[in-house]
C-alpha cells in the first residue's frame, strides 16, 4: 500500500510561527459553510480525469522547451519576468541543475531548493535535460526564521500572431505544491491588446486543489484559450502566480515548475464528451457511492438524481444535444429506467457566452427511479449531438452506485489504496501528533438512527515510528454540524477506543455508545480522532484523487498551533455512517470460534504464512482475490480440529500491490488486507 503523509515530518509550512498566519487555516474552516463549499468545488472541479482538459492535437503553432532559458528557443523570441521579488522568484533551471534568475545572476542552486521543498526533485518532463523554468517561492523565503513574505510573479511569452487560427490550445507540463489554501494561486492570463487587458484561467488543470499537496510529477495540462487569442495577431500568455481571490494574501512556498510549452489548433470541429458522472448533487450536498435504503431519494421526489458534467471540445457549437441517463442492474444487461434532456446548445470553447469559458458545464437530471431492494446498480450517461462525433469512445460514462440495507459511504472499498498517517510529534519525542479522519453526511428522511460507524483502518495503524505495536487510544465521533462555526466547534457524541492490533488492515465496526437518532434534512460529520499525542498511530485507509465533492474531513493543526478539522483534501477515508445494529465480522467470527490473524510477513515478497484459530472442528475454505474480488487461489482444506493453523503460500507469482484473504469455516467468514512486494 502507498502510503500518503498527511503533513510533511521535518518540513511542514504548518510550523510557521509568525503571527501573520495566526488563526488563517482555523478562520478558513469556521467559515466553510456548506455555502461555500459551492464557491470552493466551482473552481475545484471535478477529478482528476475530468480535469485533464487535454485538447488539441492539430498543427503545431507554437513550441518552447527553455533550451535557451530566457532568451527562447526557436526563434520565437525571449521570455521576460515580473514579481515582488526582486527578480528572485522566476528561475531557469539549466542542462547542469543549477539556476539562474532572468538577470542572468546565479542562483548557486538546483531547484527547487527551498527549506520545506528540499529533495522534492526535478521536474520529470520530457525535455528537462536541456532546460526548465520554475517559480521557486520557497527559495526566496528561505530560511523562514528570517521572515517571508506572500509571492507573486509571471513568466511572460513573446508576442505570437495567430490571425489565421481559429482555434489556440495552450499545452504545458507542470509540477507544483503551494500553502496554505485549498485554492491553487497558477493561473494562466492571456492578452491580445499589448497587455492592456488579461483575461484569466485556472491553471491547475487535473489537480483536485488541495493545500500542501504536491501534484502529479509530470502534470501535463492544456487550456483552449481561443476565446482570446483565436484569429488575434498579437497574443501573449503568462504563467501567473497570484494570490488567490478567495482569500486574498496566504501564498508564500514551495514550487511552480514548468516546460515543453506548445500550442497547437483543434481540427475537430464536433467532439463532445461527458467528463464526470455524479450520485447526486455535488454542489449544495455531497453525493454517494453507498446508500442506505431509508436514505434514498423517492420517486415522488425525483428518485436517484444523476449530475452529468459535460464539455463541448469541438470547435463548433453543439444544437440540440441529448443526454440520456440509464439506470441499469448490476450485469449491464437489463435498463431498469431511462431519462432524456435535451440542451438547446452546448457551446465550444471559442464561442462560449463568458470568456474564459467553463471548463465544463452540469445538468442535475432527476430520474425519477428509486430501488426497491438492495444491490449494486449501474448509472449510465450518453451524450448525442445527432452528428459523427470526432471521440465517440467518451460520449458515454457509468459508475456502480449501491444501497444498502444500513450503510453510507462515499468511497469505493475496492480503492482504498492509500494509507495517510499523522506527523510526528516536535513537541514528544518518539510520538504522533493528533489526527483524525472523517467524512460528512446528511439525512434526507427522517427516522433514521445511527448505531455506529465503520472504519478501514491502515496496515500500519497502531504501530510506532519503528513500525512496531504501540498503544493507541483514539475516539469514533459524530458531530451535529452547524456550519457557522465548522466541524471543531459542533457539538458532538463521542465513543473512546483502545487499538486493537489485529484490527490493522481490517476494516472494523465501532459502535456508538448510546444510538443516536438523525434529523431530516440534517447535516453529519462522523470520524475517527486521536486527540492527543501518541505513541501509535492512528491511520486510515484512503481512496486517493476522490473527494471531488468536499465531503472528506482531516483532524490537523493550524499555523497558530490549534488542532482543527480541515475540509477539502484530495482523497476519501473508508469512514462510513453506519444505521443498524450490528456486530462485527470479527466478533460474529470469534463467537463462531474462529480467529483469524495478520499474515506475516506482511508486505510479503516471497512466502507469507497465514495462521488461525479454531475452538472446534470445521470445514475450511481458504481464499485470496484482488481488490476488485476475483478470486486468485482458492484452496479447501477440509475438516481441520480445534486448535492452531498455518497456511504458508508463494506470493511469487502476485503482483505487486495489495490483496485480501478470507477464512470460510463452517460458512462463517472472516477477512483481511495483505500487500505483495
Amino acid at each position: 500500500m502507498k502510503h500518503l503523509t498527511l503533513t510533511l515530518v521535518a518540513m511542514s509550512i504548518f510550523a510557521f510561527a509568525s503571527a501573520q498566519r495566526v488563526n488563517d487555516l482555523h478562520t478558513f474552516e469556521h467559515t466553510l459553510t456548506k455555502a461555500s463549499v459551492e464557491e470552493l468545488t466551482t473552481s475545484r472541479l471535478l477529478g482528476v480525469e475530468a480535469l485533464a482538459n487535454q485538447r488539441g492535437g492539430g498543427a503545431l503553432l507554437f513550441e518552447e522547451d527553455f533550451s535557451n532559458g530566457f532568451a527562447g528557443s526557436n526563434g520565437n523570441g525571449a521570455w521576460t519576468t515580473s514579481d515582488n521579488a526582486g527578480d528572485s522568484a522566476w528561475v531557469y533551471v539549466g542542462t547542469d541543475g543549477m539556476g539562474t534568475y532572468s538577470s542572468g545572476a546565479a542562483s548557486n542552486a538546483t531547484h527547487p531548493a527551498g527549506e520545506y521543498s528540499t529533495n522534492i526533485g526535478s521536474l520529470e518532463s520530457e525535455t528537462a535535460d536541456n532546460g526548465w523554468m520554475i517559480f521557486d517561492c520557497d527559495f526566496y523565503n528561505t530560511p523562514i526564521s528570517e521572515g517571508y513574505q506572500d509571492t507573486d510573479g509571471s513568466l511572460t511569452s513573446p508576442v505570437i500572431d495567430f490571425s489565421d487560427d481559429g482555434s489556440v490550445i495552450l499545452n504545458w507540463t507542470q509540477y507544483f505544491r503551494y500553502c496554505c489554501y485549498p485554492y491553487a494561486p497558477i493561473y494562466v492570463e492571456v492578452t491580445n491588446d499589448g497587455g492592456t487587458t488579461w483575461t484569466t484561467f485556472d491553471a491547475h488543470g487535473s489537480f483536485i486543489e488541495a493545500a500542501n499537496t504536491a501534484s502529479a510529477n509530470p502534470l501535463p495540462t492544456s487550456l483552449d484559450i481561443s476565446c482570446v487569442a483565436a484569429y488575434q495577431s498579437e497574443v501573449q500568455f503568462r504563467f501567473s502566480y497570484m494570490q488567490a481571490p478567495e482569500t486574498g494574501n496566504a501564498y508564500s512556498h514551495y514550487y511552480w515548475g514548468i516546460d515543453d510549452v506548445s500550442v497547437t489548433s483543434n481540427p475537430n470541429a464536433n467532439d463532445l464528451e461527458i467528463v464526470q458522472l455524479t450520485n447526486n448533487d455535488i454542489w449544495n450536498v455531497w453525493e454517494y457511492r453507498v446508500t442506505p435504503m431509508e436514505q434514498r431519494y423517492a420517486a415522488a421526489d425525483g428518485g436517484v438524481l444523476a449530475g452529468v458534467l459535460y464539455r463541448n471540445s469541438g470547435t463548433e457549437n453543439g444544437d440540440n444535444v441529448d443526454i440520456i441517463v440509464e439506470i441499469l442492474d448490476e450485469s449491464g444487461s437489463t435498463v431498469l429506467n431511462t431519462t432524456t434532456e435535451t440542451i438547446e446548445v452546448a457551446y465550444s470553447f471559442a464561442n462560449a457566452i463568458d470568456c474564459p469559458a467553463n471548463a465544463q458545464d452540469t445538468i442535475y437530471i432527476p430520474t425519477g427511479w428509486e430501488p426497491s431492494s438492495t444491490g449494486n446498480y449501474i448509472l449510465r450517461a450518453t451524450i448525442d449531438a445527432g452528428v459523427e462525433d470526432a471521440t465517440p469512445d467518451n460520449n458515454v460514462l457509468s459508475k456502480v452506485i449501491v444501497f444498502s440495507d444500513d450503510e453510507y459511504g462515499h468511497d469505493d472499498e475496492a480503492e482504498l489504496s492509500t494509507e495517510v498517517f499523522p506527523r510526528e510529534s516536535e513537541s514528544i519525542s518518539g510520538y504522533y501528533d493528533p489526527s483524525g479522519q472523517g467524512n460528512f453526511y446528511h439525512t434526507v428522511n427522517g427516522g433514521s438512527t445511527a448505531y455506529g460507524l465503520t472504519v478501514a483502518f491502515g496496515e500500519s495503524c497502531g504501530t510506532n515510528i519503528d513500525g512496531e505495536v504501540a498503544e493507541l487510544e483514539f475516539e469514533s465521533r459524530l458531530y451535529f454540524y452547524d456550519g457557522s462555526v465548522g466541524i471543531t466547534d459542533s457539538p458532538f457524541e463521542s465513543t473512546f477506543w483502545t487499538f486493537d492490533p489485529n484490527w490493522a488492515g481490517t476494516t472494523q465496526y465501532l459502535p456508538f455508545e448510546d444510538p443516536i437518532e438523525l434529523d431530516a434534512e440534517a447535516v453529519y460529520f462522523v470520524g475517527v480522532i486521536a486527540e492527543y499525542e501518541s505513541e501509535g498511530a492512528l491511520t486510515v485507509s484512503v481512496q486517493p484523487d476522490s473527494d471531488t465533492d468536499n465531503s472528506t474531513g482531516e483532524y490537523n493543526v493550524t499555523g497558530a498551533g490549534d488542532y482543527v478539522w480541515f475540509t477539502s483534501q484530495t482523497y476519501t477515508p473508508g469512514v462510513r455512517l453506519i444505521l443498524s445494529e450490528r456486530v462485527g465480522i470479527n466478533e460474529i467470527a470469534n463467537a463462531n470460534g474462529v480467529t483469524l490473524l495478520q499474515n506475516r510477513p506482511n508486505p510479503a515478497s516471497n512466502t507469507t504464512t497465514f495462521a488461525f484459530e479454531l475452538s472446534t472442528v470445521k470445514d475450511i475454505q481458504f481464499e485470496i482475490r484482488d481488490l476488485s474480488g476475483r478470486v486468485i487461489t482458492s484452496m479447501d482444506k477440509g475438516t481441520l480440529g480445534a486448535g492452531n493453523h498455518t497456511i504458508d503460500f508463494d506470493v511469487n507469482g502476485l503482483s505487486s500491490g495489495m490483496y485480501t484473504y478470507s477464512l470460510i469455516a463452517n460458512g462463517v467468514s472472516v477477512t483481511k488486507k495483505m500487500t505483495v512486494k
